[in-house]
């Protein structure tokens, strides 16, 4: 087995909130998963009893509302509140099973200044303002959202420096993590991915297949529960996802990943 190199002991946490915190959440590119990670964060945070907003950044297809189990149940959107037809609070929705969670979607209006006047309207009413892909302006600080792999590092590498240029810049989650990759050396364990993008690691999430056909497991909770533990400023060890995959068992787990 590889042995992790450098410190590997805890996340370094945010900062402390004193008054709402927004963030800004953004993938290094296509399919690194970032709006499933801001509605895992979402259904933590709220679950945790912190009042949290979703603004969906997708002004296509509402991405975020679908992936939260909300699509078509908004009245109103930020399109609506641009041309003067609502107030910024209109155009949230409550999540029907997370009271906490509120969505607010951008369907139909691509004026990213409009998203971040909504944004500065109703940040007094939540603790956490998850902005994926969305209002970088109104945000308090941004995060890069990347897969463990190298295409996917790489177009981190540009994200990271962006953001760096343009926000107060936090830190990565590496998302999509499979033990057993690590362990057979194809992938880099997410401290040397967060190091080489000389970047804070925030939280590594697991890969699970079924996420991407809306199954929420217990299993996968678990990480983004620590995930948004970090986002609230607590001290959280790194989750070692390879332990899944060593000894006898682990094997056969791996073997059987080759397969999918």
């Amino acid at each position: 087995m590889r042995r992790r190199s450098g410190k590997s002991g805890r996340r370094a946490p945010l900062k402390t909130k004193k008054m709402s915190q927004k963030i800004f959440l953004k993938s290094a590119k296509g399919g690194a998963g970032a709006t499933t990670v801001v509605a895992g964060l979402g259904f933590a945070l709220s679950s945790a009893g912190e009042r949290t907003l979703i603004v969906d950044g997708d002004s296509d297809s509402a991405c975020a509302l679908n992936v939260c189990g909300c699509a078509d149940l908004q009245v109103f959107t930020v399109a609506d509140y641009k041309k003067g037809a609502c107030r910024a609070k209109q155009a949230t929705l409550q999540h029907p099973k997370y009271k906490n969670l509120y969505i607010m979607p951008t369907l139909g209006c691509d004026d990213g200044s409009a998203v971040e006047a909504a944004v500065r309207e109703v940040e007094g009413l939540f603790d956490y303002i998850l902005c994926d892909n969305a209002a970088l302006k109104a945000c308090n600080c941004s995060i890069a959202v990347t897969e463990p792999y190298q295409p996917s590092v790489r177009a981190a590498d540009v994200i990271i420096s962006r953001l760096k240029d343009t926000s107060s810049f936090s830190g990565v989650i590496v998302n999509k993590v499979n033990g057993g990759l690590i362990l057979s050396g194809n992938i880099a364990y997410p401290e040397d991915i967060a190091r080489s993008l000389n970047a804070n690691l925030i939280a590594v999430l697991p890969e699970d297949l079924d996420l991407t056909i809306g199954i929420w497991r217990p299993y996968s909770m678990k990480y983004f529960k620590l995930a948004a533990a970090a986002l609230e400023g607590k001290k959280v060890k790194i989750p070692y996802l390879e332990n899944l995959y060593a000894g006898a068992g682990g094997y056969f787990r791996r073997k059987l990943r080759e397969k999918i």
